[in-house]
């Protein structure tokens, strides 16, 4: 009898063992399976990435043109006596080509020029136009000039440095841009010569290589936002004036950084409000890559983190800094969202104008035209899908009034 329930016992332990490793298996492959589909499918984040493009772009221009007029003294000839021209604290000023700013510190007809080329090339990118070309330059340029005096730098500084870095590596003119207008005019080009393809911002790289250098772009973005605020959020809480609940109010009402004394006393004159801000503060950004895990904590992360960066740039007179933390931010925005942006201000200039509103859209689904049925939508996607299969090298575009159904990337199950 002992000899049968030690055999039970172990039939039992091993059906367990087996069922336990089938259902680790499952989710390991599920895992995976996950993983390459967020990785390769398709490009995630294009349209946030659109507006860091964007944003970046006017940051750029307007560090520079706001510095403009004191350049001979921030930094060129007039920065001399600070030190920065003979011995910089800052290795890129001596280092090639990043060193270029520097060099020219001590001719001001260089310098001029050099300004002037960076803010041409800031409002080119901003724009997205030949953003490839534009982008590598500008990278230069721009961490030259900060470089140059790093007296006049801040930390905005650095993480554009090192956001345009990932950006090097994904797709920013995808969306809202002059290339992607380029893009859809020669969409129907059938050559083959790689470098005109590339001229005209077509696909030259197979577009599951393309999707990944995009996507692991971005995730190095969302990685490092994540660091900042994370990192910040715990430094502070280690300070007495923000577990206090007093540090917002210090910045703002001293000399150096408070810009405008009436409005700084305006927004701190009841004090419980300080304190909650300080607070909700430091716990948002301490426990914000927690928050990006659920759409209602994420809005209301980001929303905090918007109106903290508000702050700083009103309050404190750091525009350029708040609009840099604010583009990248941009990227944790999903892309339905901002696809509803520009369709919410057609709809709202058509009613000023006093004309009937649009339909409605929503999720990419747009209103079929009249005579369109499920058969013809249904053939139309069909289409689609066999031209992309002859030609898998061209964008193939289907009608914004056939849905796929989510979670699907065949095009032929539209409906």
């Amino acid at each position: 009898m002992s000899d049968g329930v030690i055999k039970r016992g172990v039939g039992t332990g091993v059906d367990l063992g087996k069922r336990a490793c089938d259902r680790a298996r499952s989710v390991v492959t599920m895992t995976v399976d996950v993983f390459e589909k967020w990785l390769f499918v398709q490009k995630r984040a294009s349209y946030g990435l659109a507006v860091a493009r964007i944003l970046l772009g006017v940051m750029f221009a307007g560090a520079l043109l706001t510095n403009f007029g004191s350049r001979h003294f921030a930094f060129g000839e007039g920065v001399a006596w600070s030190g920065q021209v003979e011995f910089p604290s800052s290795d890129f000023a001596v280092m090639w080509p990043f060193s270029i700013f520097h060099d020219a510190g001590t001719n001001p007809t260089l310098l001029t020029f050099l300004f002037l080329l960076t803010i041409a090339l800031a409002v080119l990118f901003s724009l997205g136009y030949r953003t490839r070309l534009v982008m590598i330059p500008l990278f230069v340029l721009w961490v030259g000039y900060v470089e140059s005096n790093s007296y006049l730098s801040d930390q905005s500084d650095n993480l554009t440095r090192m956001a345009m870095i990932a950006i090097f590596f994904a797709a920013p003119a995808d969306r809202w841009s002059l290339d992607s207008l380029r893009r859809k005019k020669f969409a129907d080009m059938t050559e083959r010569n790689v470098l005109l393809r590339w001229w005209r911002f077509q696909r030259v790289l197979p577009q599951w290589a393309t999707n990944m250098s995009h996507n692991l772009a971005i995730a190095v973005l969302v990685a490092q936002i994540c660091f900042i605020y994370a990192s910040g959020g715990f430094f502070k809480d280690q300070g007495k004036p923000w577990y206090g609940g007093w540090a917002v109010y210090d910045p703002i009402h001293v000399e150096r950084f408070g810009t405008w004394p009436e409005l700084s006393h305006l927004v701190t004159v009841w004090g419980p409000g300080v304190a909650i801000a300080t607070i909700t503060t430091v716990l948002v950004q301490a426990l914000f890559p927690v928050m990006l895990l659920r759409r209602g904590t994420r809005i209301f992360a980001l929303a905090v983190i918007f109106a903290f960066h508000l702050g700083i740039a009103v309050l404190m007179g750091l525009p350029w800094f708040s609009l840099a933390m604010i583009a990248l931010d941009a990227v944790l925005i999903r892309d339905v969202t901002w696809q509803r942006v520009p369709h919410a201000f057609r709809r709202s200039w058509r009613v000023a104008g006093g004309h009937s509103p649009e339909p409605d859209v929503a999720e990419g689904v747009v209103e079929k035209p009249a005579g369109t049925t499920a058969a013809t939508s249904t053939a139309k996607a069909a289409d689609g899908a066999a031209e992309g299969a002859e030609h898998p090298d061209r964008e193939v575009e289907i009608p914004d009034y056939v849905t796929v159904p989510a979670g699907s990337t065949d095009p032929a199950k539209a409906v």
